[in-house]
C-alpha cells in the first residue's frame, strides 16, 4: 500500500560506499537520533510510534511537510532518563563510516563518524545574554571597518551562507544600509565615547600630532588629527591616552593657508562638542616649513617631530660629499650597492635557494636580504645590519655565482665600513624606536640629544667603540665628520628649548641641573608658570591660599615611594642606559641607578604628589602628557592605506574617513557597545532575540584557522 511504502521510505536512508584500500567510507543523508527511539506506523504515515512506551505521535499533517518536534518533545515529557541522540551505540546523523577488513583488530569493525572529527561548542553558562540583531550587525560593521572588507561582502554567497547556518532567523542588511547607515552611527557613537574620555583628562590639558599624507589608489590627500592626554582612572591610577580625532580630505594645494583652514575647522568641529573645559597643548608635526606656519597660524605652539629631526640627521650624515677624493669609498654609492644586491635576491628564485643553501653550509640564521625605502632611514639601517650578519653567505656566493651582481659584492676594506656604519648608526637607531614608543614623553628628547652628541664627540676624537675592532675607515670617519655637523644644526637646538627642557625638569627621572649652565634660567621659568597656575586657581575658587613651596629637586624623591609597579611610561632600557651614562658627564646630572629609572613611572610620581604640589603638578602634566613624536599619525596613515586598497578605490572620501576613524579608535575604546535604531525594518531584525552565535562563531574560526591553505581575499 501507499502509507506502507511510505513508511519503508521514512526509515530508509540511501548511501554510498566508497572503498579506499581495506576501508569502506559509508556516505549517508543526514539522520536524527529520534529516529533511534522511534519508528513510523505501519498504517500511517504521519504518525510515528515510540520504541519505549508505544505511544503515537503525530508529525505533522502534510506528508511534504513532516517533522519530528513532536517526538522529541515526547521523549523529554515521559521519558527524560532516556538521552536522546549522541550516546554510545547511537547512529550518527550524516555518517562517514570506516570499517577495517575482517582480519584486523581480531575481525572487529571500528567506526568513525563525523562526530567523532567536530569541535564540541562549550555550553552557554548560565545568564549569558544573548546576541540581539543590533550586536550582530555592529559587530559585521566593525569587522568590515577592521579586516579591510568591501561593503559587497554582506552580499557574498560564502558570508550568506555562513550566517544563515549560524544565525538562520538574522536578516542580513544590504551593502548600502551598512556603507549609509552602520558605518555613520558607529562613527558617531565611537565620537561621543572619545568626547567623555577627552571630558575626563587630567587638567583638561590635550594635545595634538598632526601629518599629510597622499593616497596612490584613491587620488586624495588627507590631513589627521590626533589627541594625546592622561587620564587618571582612580585615586592613584593613570594612563597615557591617545584618539584620532579627525582624517580630512585636503585636494587643494598644500599651502600654510590650506592647512591652517583645515586644522581649525577640525578643531571647531570638537570644540563645539561641549568640550569647552579642554586646554588646547601643543601640535607635534614635521618640520615643514609650511606645516610650521599652518599650525604657528591656528593658534598652536609647534613641537618639531623627534623622530623626523633624526631621519633628517641621519640622512644628512649619509649624503654624497660633494668633494671627496677618488680613492675613497663613495657612501652613497656603497649603499647603493647592497640595495642592488638585495634587490637581486629577492627577484631571483635561483639565487634565493643558492643563499639559503650557502646560509645553511655557514651555519647562519636563514634569513632574506632586506631592501630599504627611501624615506626611511632606519630601513637602510636594517638593510646594512643584515648585510653585515649574512657576510659570509653572500660573499661566498658570490665566488660562485655567475651573474652581473657578483661584481657588486664588496670587497674587504667595504665589508669593514658596512659593519661600521651599523654600529655608528645603532645609537640613532635606538633613539628613534625609544622615542617612537605610543608612551613616550616629550621629556626624554633632551637626554637622547645629549647621548648621541656624546656618542659622535667621542667618534670624531678618534674614540674607537667597544664593538669596533680597529680605526674607522676614511669612509665611516667622514660620515661621523657629517653627522656631527647635522646633530650640531639640528638636534642641539632642542637644548634651548623652552617646551623640551622644562619638559626634561618636570620628569622626576631626571634632576634639575639637566642643563648647569642654564639651570637658573629655566628654574625660573618653572617658577613663572606655577606662579600663573597658582593664580588661576585662587582666580577660580575665589581663595586666597598661600602658594605651596616648591620642591628643592623632585629627583630626590623619585626612589622608595615614587617607585610604581608595573611598565612606566616611556621607560626602557635604552632610556635607562642613555640617562646612566649622562649621570657623570659635565653637561647634565641625572640619576645614575638604571633600575629606579626603569621604576619611576611620571604620570603615578605627580598624581600622588597632586595634594602636595597642585599647581607644579599641573605643570608637570601639561608638559609631560604631550609625545615627543607625531608617529602616531603616520601610523593612522598606515591604516589608510590599508582601507585604500583596490578592491576598495571606489570608495568615496568620506567613507574613508570614517573607516579609518573607526579601525584607529574601535581597539582603543576596547570595542564599547553602541545603540542601535530598531524601527527600520530594513536593516534590522526588530523581534525578540537571536540565540547567541559567539561560540559558533569561535568555533568556524577555529576550523578555519585549522583548514585553510591560503588568504581568503
Amino acid at each position: 500500500s501507499l502509507a506502507k511504502g511510505l513508511s519503508h521510505a521514512a526509515e530508509w536512508v540511501p548511501t554510498t560506499s566508497i572503498s579506499v584500500g581495506v576501508a569502506t567510507v559509508a556516505v549517508g543523508r543526514p539522520r536524527s537520533y529520534i529516529w533511534d527511539h522511534f519508528h513510523v506506523h505501519s498504517q500511517r504515515a504521519t504518525l510515528a510510534v515510540c520504541r519505549h512506551c508505544g505511544a503515537n505521535i503525530s508529525r505533522g499533517r502534510d506528508l511534504r511537510h513532516l517533522a519530528t518536534s513532536g517526538l522529541s518533545s515526547h521523549m523529554k515529557r515521559h521519558h527524560p532518563s532516556i538521552s536522546v541522540g549522541g550516546g554510545a551505540g547511537s547512529p550518527s546523523s550524516g555518517s562517514i563510516s570506516t570499517q577495517s577488513s575482517p582480519g584486523e583488530d581480531g575481525g572487529r569493525q571500528t567506526q568513525s563518524t563525523l562526530e567523532d572529527w567536530a569541535i564540541p561548542l562549550p555550553r552557554k553558562k548560565t545568564g549569558e545574554t544573548l546576541s540581539t540583531p543590533q550586536q550582530i550587525t555592529q559587530s559585521v560593521g566593525e569587522m568590515i571597518a577592521l579586516d579591510h572588507h568591501p561593503f559587497r561582502l554582506v552580499e557574498q554567497e560564502g558570508f550568506v551562507r555562513l550566517m544563515k547556518q549560524l544565525c538562520p532567523r538574522y536578516k542580513i542588511p544590504s551593502r548600502h544600509t551598512f556603507s549609509r547607515k552602520v558605518i555613520p552611527r558607529l562613527y558617531e557613537g565611537c565620537k561621543e565615547r572619545i568626547i567623555q574620555m577627552l571630558r575626563s583628562a587630567m587638567g583638561g590639558h590635550i594635545h595634538f600630532t598632526s601629518d599629510i599624507w597622499s593616497s596612490l589608489g584613491g587620488g586624495h590627500s588627507y590631513l589627521s588629527l590626533m589627541a594625546h592626554w592622561w587620564e587618571k582612572e582612580g585615586s592613584m591610577d593613570t594612563s597615557h591616552r591617545w584618539a584620532l580625532l579627525a582624517l580630512e580630505v585636503v585636494d587643494r594645494d598644500h599651502k600654510a593657508e590650506t592647512i591652517c583652514s583645515y586644522l581649525e575647522n577640525m578643531m571647531g568641529e570638537w570644540m563645539r562638542c561641549r568640550l569647552e573645559e579642554m586646554r588646547r597643548g601643543f601640535m607635534v608635526t614635521d618640520a615643514g616649513k609650511n606645516m610650521i606656519k599652518a599650525v604657528e597660524s591656528a593658534g598652536f605652539l609647534n613641537v618639531s617631530c623627534m623622530a623626523h629631526l633624526l631621519h633628517n640627521t641621519v640622512k644628512e650624515g649619509l649624503k654624497c660629499p660633494e668633494e671627496q677624493p677618488a680613492s675613497t669609498t663613495n657612501i652613497a654609492l656603497l649603499i647603493e650597492r647592497c640595495r642592488k644586491i638585495a634587490g637581486y635576491f629577492h627577484r631571483s628564485i635561483k639565487a634565493a635557494r643558492q643563499l639559503r643553501d650557502r646560509q645553511s653550509l655557514e651555519g647562519l640564521p636563514q634569513q632574506k636580504l632586506l631592501q630599504d625605502v627611501s624615506t626611511r632611514w632606519n630601513s637602510t639601517y636594517k638593510m646594512l645590519e643584515r648585510m653585515v650578519e649574512q657576510q659570509k653567505a653572500v660573499h661566498g656566493i658570490s665566488l660562485t655565482l655567475v651573474a652581473p651582481v657578483s661584481k657588486l659584492v664588496p670587497n674587504k676594506q667595504e665589508w669593514d665600513t658596512i659593519s661600521q656604519l651599523v654600529d655608528v648608526l645603532k645609537p640613532f637607531k635606538h633613539a628613534t624606536e625609544t622615542l617612537s614608543e605610543s608612551k613616550a614623553l616629550l621629556s626624554q628628547a633632551v637626554p637622547m640629544v645629549l647621548r648621541l652628541r656624546r656618542h659622535i664627540e667621542r667618534l670624531g676624537a678618534g674614540r674607537t667603540l667597544d664593538s669596533l675592532a680597529g680605526p674607522l675607515t676614511p669612509p665611516a670617519q667622514e660620515v661621523v665628520r657629517r653627522l656631527s655637523f647635522a646633530v650640531r644644526k639640528r638636534l642641539e637646538p632642542l637644548l634651548s628649548s623652552k617646551v623640551h627642557m622644562l619638559a626634561a625638569l618636570c620628569d622626576p627621572r631626571l634632576k634639575y641641573n639637566v642643563c648647569p649652565k642654564d639651570f637658573t634660567v629655566w628654574k625660573a621659568q618653572q617658577v613663572n608658570l606655577v606662579r600663573e597656575v597658582f593664580a588661576a586657581r585662587v582666580e577660580e575658587t575665589g581663595t586666597a591660599a598661600p602658594l605651596p613651596e616648591m620642591p628643592a629637586t623632585p629627583s630626590t624623591s623619585a626612589s622608595g615611594e615614587t617607585e610604581s609597579p608595573g611598565e612606566p611610561v616611556g621607560g626602557n632600557a635604552f632610556f635607562a642606559e642613555t640617562v646612566a651614562i649622562l649621570a657623570c658627564s659635565e653637561e647634565s646630572s641625572l640619576l645614575a641607578s638604571a633600575q629606579k629609572i626603569i621604576s619611576c613611572d611620571p604620570l603615578a610620581y605627580w598624581a600622588s604628589r597632586e595634594h602636595m604640589w597642585p599647581d607644579l603638578s599641573h605643570v608637570a602634566r601639561q608638559f609631560l602628557s604631550c609625545p615627543p613624536t607625531s608617529v602616531q599619525s603616520e601610523r593612522v596613515f598606515s591604516l589608510a592605506g590599508d582601507v585604500v586598497t583596490p578592491h576598495r578605490s571606489l570608495l568615496d572620501p568620506q567613507t574613508v574617513e570614517k573607516l579609518v576613524f573607526l579601525k584607529a579608535n574601535l581597539p582603543v575604546l576596547n570595542f564599547p557597545d553602541l545603540d542601535f535604531d530598531t524601527d527600520e525594518e530594513e536593516w534590522l531584525l526588530g523581534f525578540g532575540k537571536i540565540r547567541s552565535c559567539g561560540n559558533q562563531l569561535r568555533t568556524a574560526a577555529y576550523c578555519s584557522r585549522r583548514g585553510k591553505a591560503g588568504d581568503i581575499s
